[in-house]
C-alpha cells in the first residue's frame, strides 16, 4: 500500500512539473480561463512590477521547476512524503525572496550610480556653467555607464525646449529615489541663480550629503550582513540536533525516518526554516523605500 502511495505521489510530482513548464506559458486566449499556474505568474508579475524589477514568465517557471526538484530530492533521500509540501512553500517563498533581493541591489546600485555622476557634475559645472554641456561631458566620458540612458533623455528634454526645472523633475521621477529630491531641489535653484558660487557651494553640499547618506547605507548593510549570517548559523545549528540525533545508536529506528511523528518533526523543521530565512530577510534588509 505504501509503495504504491509512495508511486502515485511520484508520478503526480512528474505531472505536476510538466504542467509548469508546458501549461502556464499558454495565454489566456489559448485557454479560454487562466489556471492557477497562470493566476500565480500573474500576481508574480504585478510583484515585480511593483518593485520596479525586470521579471519574466521563464523566471517563474525556473522558481517552479527547481521548487519541485527540491522537493523531490528531498523525497528521495529520506523518503518522507510530507516533504513534498516543502516544493508548494518554496514556489511561495522563493519568488518573493528573489523580488525583493533583486529591489535592494538596483536600488542601492541606482544610488551608488547616481552619487558618482552627481559629484562629476558638481565638479564640472563651474568651469561649463551650463547644465546641458556638463551632461554631454559626463555621457561622453562613461557613455556605458549606469545613468547615462537617464541622462540622455534629459540632456534630450533640453534641448527640445524644455527648461531646467522640467528636465530635472523628469530626471528625478525617473531615478524614483528619495534622497535625490533635495539634490533635484538645489539643483534647480542653482540654475535659477545663474550657477552663482553661492548657488553652486549649495548644490556642492547637498551632492556631499547624498554622499554621507550612501556611505551610511553601505554601512548599515554590511551590520545587516553579519546579522544574515549571524541568523543562518543559528538556522544550521538547531538543525544539527535532528542530524546529531540521527546517527546515535539507541538499537531502535531512526525515529525521523521511519515514525510519522518524525517525519511531521523534519517537516516542520524545514517550513519554520523557509518561514525564518523569509522574515529574517524582510527585517534585517535595508528598507529601500526610505531611499
Amino acid at each position: 500500500m505504501l509503495s504504491l502511495i509512495n508511486a502515485m505521489l511520484v508520478n503526480g510530482w512528474l505531472v505536476l512539473a510538466a504542467t509548469v513548464l508546458l501549461r502556464s506559458g499558454k495565454t489566456e486566449s489559448q485557454q479560454g480561463k487562466q489556471n492557477y499556474w497562470q493566476k500565480e505568474e500573474s500576481r508574480i508579475r504585478r510583484q515585480a512590477d511593483r518593485a520596479g524589477v525586470s521579471w519574466g514568465s521563464s523566471e517563474t517557471k525556473a522558481i517552479w521547476l527547481i521548487s519541485l526538484a527540491v522537493a523531490g530530492g528531498l523525497y528521495l533521500l529520506t523518503g518522507n512524503l510530507l516533504l513534498f509540501g516543502v516544493g508548494w512553500l518554496l514556489m511561495l517563498f522563493l519568488p518573493r525572496l528573489v523580488i525583493q533581493s533583486r529591489k535592494h541591489r538596483q536600488r542601492l546600485e541606482t544610488l551608488t550610480a547616481l552619487t558618482d555622476c552627481l559629484r562629476q557634475l558638481s565638479a564640472r559645472l563651474p568651469d561649463q556653467g551650463s547644465l546641458s554641456r556638463t551632461m554631454e561631458m559626463i555621457i561622453e566620458s562613461d557613455s556605458r555607464g549606469e545613468t547615462t540612458a537617464v541622462l540622455r533623455k534629459v540632456l534630450e528634454e533640453l534641448r527640445l525646449g524644455s527648461d531646467v526645472k522640467d528636465a530635472v523633475g523628469y530626471w528625478r521621477d525617473e531615478v524614483g529615489l528619495r534622497k535625490f529630491d533635495h539634490v533635484a531641489e538645489t539643483l534647480i535653484q542653482a540654475n535659477a541663480d545663474g550657477w552663482t558660487p553661492a548657488a553652486l557651494k549649495a548644490l556642492d553640499k547637498s551632492v556631499e550629503a547624498l554622499e554621507g547618506d550612501l556611505k551610511a547605507i553601505q554601512l548599515v548593510a554590511q551590520k545587516t550582513a553579519g546579522r544574515k549570517r549571524q541568523l543562518y548559523t543559528a538556522i544550521a545549528t538547531a538543525w544539527s540536533f535532528p542530524l546529531i540525533l540521527s546517527m546515535m545508536d539507541t538499537g531502535y529506528p531512526n525515529p525521523y525516518v521511519y515514525t510519522f511523528i518524525g517525519k511531521l518533526l523534519v517537516f516542520a523543521y524545514v517550513a519554520v526554516s523557509l518561514f525564518v530565512v523569509v522574515k529574517g530577510q524582510e527585517y534585517l534588509s535595508l528598507n529601500v523605500e526610505e531611499l
